[in-house]
């Protein structure tokens, strides 16, 4: 055990640019939940990577807002920079060729993280018809930060990503694990029935209100090997609320049948799942309502 590795490795950038897709290649299992919708991660999630050689500790971290107005998305922005504090590797993930001043924002935090190793991830290689662009584009984000790494991927495709691995090996410090050998997470069941009721939903309703749906379990219990869970779905208006019923409840039969699938290959056994819908009103800009759906410890 004396080259073995361990580190924390962080995965930041601005919404949308594939970070969770990114830690769920490495992982090689879903753990962390994707949309097409910006923000749709609102936690640190670890994730857990343990070999002969190595415990890789990912965090895949929300999107970095610009100046954010609510309570939602300072909780979330919070979320990225406590990582700083204690972090051996940052990817900063980036959309190659695509810039904007949320990106210019991950920068500036970035200039804080003294004493973290950055690696620049150029994410969605293949959708770059013209490399020199590319090179373009890395000579002038490496004006802004110094990298240690500068790697191309496609996260959704797998490509580069193995390389990026034995990049970040090589840079962790020796060190002994920090978590047992079998353990992929610090999240609990509850959490993660919660995370795929909600993804179901903002894929289902798309545009109408993703920002707007939270989730809390109300029971998970265990019985003849059936996970039995109640879950209740948290909207601010009541116009809402018709919405993620749907004509004769049919997106919470829609919502409730995809989550099932993905808790049952979760859980590996049958999921009795039950669902609702409550009003409380303005709750993304109430630090009290956040503190109860768990967005505060």
């Amino acid at each position: 055990m004396e080259k073995f590795r361990t580190g924390y490795v962080s995965i930041i950038g601005r919404p949308n640019v594939g970070k969770s897709t990114l830690l769920n290649y490495f992982l090689e299992q879903k753990l962390s939940i994707v949309s097409r919708k910006p923000q749709t991660t609102r936690w640190n999630l670890l994730g857990i990577k343990t070999t002969s050689e190595s415990q890789i500790i990912f965090i895949d971290t929300p999107g970095l807002q610009k100046e954010p107005k609510i309570a939602l998305n300072q909780h979330m922005n919070k979320e990225v920079s406590n990582t700083l504090n204690y972090i051996d590797i940052i990817l900063f993930v980036v959309e190659a060729s695509k810039w904007n001043e949320l990106d210019e924002n991950v920068i500036e935090l970035l200039k804080k993280a003294s004493d973290a190793k950055i690696f620049l991830v150029l994410n969605k290689v293949d959708k770059v018809s013209n490399k020199n662009d590319l090179l373009t584009f890395i000579s002038k984000l490496s004006k802004e930060v110094d990298f240690d790494e500068v790697i191309p991927i496609s996260a959704i495709k797998g490509t580069g990503v193995d390389d990026l691995e034995l990049a970040i090996l090589k840079k962790l410090p020796l060190g002994p694990a920090l978590f047992p050998e079998d353990q992929i997470t610090d999240r609990s069941e509850r959490f993660f029935a919660a995370e795929f009721v909600r993804e179901k939903l903002m894929t289902r309703l798309s545009d109408e209100l993703p920002y707007n749906l939270s989730i809390t379990i109300e029971e998970f219990k265990e019985k003849n090997n059936v996970l039995h869970i109640h879950a209740c779905i948290w909207v601010e208006r009541k116009g809402q609320k018709s919405i993620v019923i749907g004509k004769e409840g049919s997106v919470l039969k829609s919502v409730g049948k995809e989550a099932r699938k993905d808790l049952e290959e979760m859980f590996d056994k049958k999921v009795n799942l039950k669902t609702w819908v409550k009003v409380k009103k303005k709750w993304t800009d109430s630090e009290q309502a956040l503190k109860q759906f768990g967005y505060y410890d």
